[in-house]
C-alpha cells in the first residue's frame, strides 16, 4: 500500500478512532461517576494528571524519532535509521529510570501534598492507583520510539487499527470491572495491562514487519548533539501541554477539593476530545511535510500544504465548535447531570481560541522539519507559566471558570498572536493562511449558529439532542459546500464519489 493511500486510510481510521474514543470515552465518564461516586472519580482524574506529568521527562523523543526517521527515510539511508533506533532505545532506558525515581519521590510525598484537601482514605486510594499508573507511564515511554518509527514510515493503518482495538478492549474491561464492583485501583491495573500489550504489538510490527534492526555502534556525538538540542525544545512543547491541561487540575484540586476536580475534569476531557479531531489529520500529514522540507520545497509550496491541511481540519473543528456552543449545556445536563454545568464554560472558553491554534497545528511538523521549533517552544513556555499565575489568581475569584479564563487568554496571546508572527518571520504566508481558513469560515459558522438558534425546533432527551445535531450538520454541510469549499476541493470530492459509484456498479455487475 503506497504512502498516499496510507494517509487517506489513516485519516479515515483516525476519525473512526476519534469517534469511538469520544463517544465511548465520554459515555464512560457518567458510568464511572455513577459506580465510583464523584469523589472517587475525582481521585482517578487527579492521579491520572499526576502520572501524566512524568511524560515531560520523555523529552520529546517520540516527535524527535518521527522527524529524524522521516528525514533518513527521505534520504534512503537505512543504516542511519537503524543506528538512530539503537541510540534512542539507550536514551529511553535512562529516561525510564529517571521517571521511576521522580515518580517514586512524588508517591512518597503525596500525603503531604494533599493533606489539606483530601481525606486519609482518599490519599490511600491516590497512592495505590498512582503506583500502577506510574508503571503504565514507564511502559508507554519505552514504546514511544517504536510508535515514532511506525508514524515516520506512514503505516497509519496498523497504528490506527491497533489503537481502536485496544481502546475497545479497555472500555470492555473497565465496564466489566465496575459492574463487578471494582474501583479505581482495578481500572489503573487494566490501563497497565493494556499498555503492555500495545507496546508488545508495536515492537513486533517494527522488528518483524518493517524488518527494522537495532544497530548500536557507539554514539555519534555530532548527531547526538543535534538530537539533544532538537528534542530538548520539543520537550518544552510537551511541558507546555502538561501545564495548560494538567496543572489546572492540581490547582483546582489543591484549592477546591476532589469534587471540584471531577467537574473540572469533565470540561478538560471535552477539550481533549476537541483537540483529537485536529491532531488526526496533522499527524497523518506530518511525515509528508517533513519530507517536503527535506526536499527543499519553497515557502509558497509549504504554505499551500498548511492551508490544505488547515482547511480540512477547520471544517471538522468549526462543526464541533458550533454544536458545542448551541447544545453543549444540554449535552452536559444529559451526560453527567446538572451539578456539572460549570464544565460547559470550562470547555467552551479555551475551545474558541483553540480552534485557530489547531487549524495551524500542521505547522509543528514544518518547524520540526526545518529545526526551527526552538523559538516557538520558548514562547509557549513563557505563556504557559503566565497561564499558571493567572489560573491561581482567577480561581480565587471565579472558581473553576477562572482557570478556563486563564487558559483561554494565554492561548490567544501565545499560540495565536505570537506564534503566527514567528511563522510569518520564517516566510510562511500567514495572512493568506488565515484568510483562506478562518476568515472564509467565519460567515459560514456564524450563519449556521444564528439560523439554528432562531429556527431549530426544540427537542428533549438524547433522541432530541441527536436530531438537533443532525439538522445542524445538514445545514452546515450545505453552507460549507456553497460558501467555503473551493473548486479544487469540489473536484476532489466528486472524484471520490465517482470512484465509489463506479466500484458499486462493478460489484453489482459481478
Amino acid at each position: 500500500m503506497n504512502d498516499a493511500k496510507q494517509r487517506s486510510l489513516g485519516v479515515a481510521l483516525g476519525y473512526l478512532s476519534i469517534s469511538l474514543r469520544n463517544i465511548l470515552g465520554l459515555l464512560l465518564i457518567p458510568f464511572m461517576i455513577h459506580h465510583l461516586g464523584v469523589s472517587e472519580y475525582g481521585i482517578y482524574s487527579l492521579v491520572s494528571s499526576l502520572a501524566l506529568y512524568l511524560v515531560i521527562l520523555e523529552l520529546g523523543l517520540s516527535n524527535t524519532t518521527v522527524r529524524f526517521i522521516a528525514k533518513y527515510r527521505a534520504e534512503n539511508d537505512l543504516q542511519a535509521q537503524h543506528q538512530f533506533l539503537g541510540n534512542v532505545l539507550f536514551i529511553y532506558t535512562l529516561i525510564a529510570m529517571l521517571v521511576f525515581a521522580v515518580g517514586s519521590y512524588i508517591w512518597w510525598h503525596l500525603p503531604s501534598m494533599f493533606a489539606e484537601s483530601l481525606t486519609l482514605e482518599e490519599i490511600s486510594l491516590l497512592k495505590q492507583s498512582y503506583a500502577l499508573l506510574l508503571l503504565s507511564v514507564i511502559v508507554t515511554l519505552m514504546s514511544n520510539s517504536f510508535t515514532g518509527i511506525i508514524t515516520a514510515h506512514e503505516k497509519f493503518v496498523f497504528e490506527q487499527s491497533s489503537q481502536i482495538s485496544f481502546f475497545l478492549l479497555r472500555c470492555s474491561l473497565v465496564v466489566g470491572a465496575l459492574l463487578l464492583g471494582y474501583g479505581v485501583i482495578e481500572i489503573a491495573l487494566i490501563d497497565l495491562v493494556i499498555n503492555v500489550c500495545q507496546a508488545v504489538m508495536r515492537i513486533y510490527f517494527v522488528f518483524w514487519k518493517l524488518k527494522f534492526r537495532v544497530s548500536y555502534q557507539g554514539f555519534n556525538f555530532t548527531a547526538l548533539k543535534e538530537v539533544a538540542v532538537f528534542s530538548g525544545f520539543v520537550a518544552l512543547a510537551v511541558i507546555v501541554n502538561q501545564i495548560n491541561w494538567r496543572v489546572d487540575n492540581l490547582i483546582v484540586g489543591y484549592m477546591q477539593g476532589s469534587e471540584a476536580v471531577a467537574i473540572f475534569s469533565v470540561g478538560i476531557q471535552l477539550i481533549l476530545c476537541f483537540i483529537a479531531f485536529a491532531s488526526t489529520i496533522s499527524n497523518v500529514f506530518a511525515p509528508k511535510i517533513i519530507s517536503m522540507v527535506t526536499a527543499k520545497a519553497t515557502m509558497t509550496q509549504l504554505t499551500n500544504e498548511l492551508i490544505k491541511v488547515g482547511r480540512m481540519q477547520l471544517i471538522v473543528l468549526a462543526f464541533v465548535l458550533g454544536i458545542f456552543i448551541l447544545f453543549g449545556q444540554q449535552f452536559i445536563q444529559l451526560f453527567v447531570g446538572s451539578e456539572f454545568q460549570l464544565a460547559y464554560w470550562v470547555a467552551l472558553l479555551p475551545m474558541i481560541p483553540f480552534t485557530l491554534v489547531l487549524t495551524l497545528s500542521a505547522s509543528n511538523a514544518l518547524l520540526h522539519g526545518m529545526n526551527k521549533h526552538k523559538i516557538k517552544s520558548l514562547i509557549l513556555l513563557a505563556t504557559a507559566c503566565l497561564n499558571v499565575m493567572l489560573s491561581v489568581f482567577l480561581v480565587n475569584i471565579y472558581g473553576l471558570v477562572g482557570a478556563a479564563i486563564g487558559t483561554a487568554a494565554t492561548l490567544l496571546i501565545g499560540e495565536v498572536l505570537l506564534i503566527s508572527r514567528y511563522l510569518a518571520s520564517l516566510g510562511i504566508e500567514i495572512k493568506r493562511f488565515y484568510y483562506e481558513t478562518a476568515v472564509l469560515m467565519l460567515p459560514v459558522l456564524s450563519i449556521a449558529i444564528v439560523c439554528s438558534a432562531l429556527i431549530m425546533p426544540e427537542f428533549s432527551g438524547w433522541f432530541g439532542l441527536i436530531c438537533q445535531c443532525l439538522l445542524f450538520l445538514m445545514g452546515y454541510l450545505v453552507l460549507i459546500y456553497w460558501l467555503f469549499i473551493n473548486k479544487q476541493e469540489k473536484q476532489w470530492i466528486k472524484g471520490i464519489l465517482n470512484n465509489v459509484f463506479v466500484k458499486a456498479e462493478v460489484g453489482g455487475v459481478k
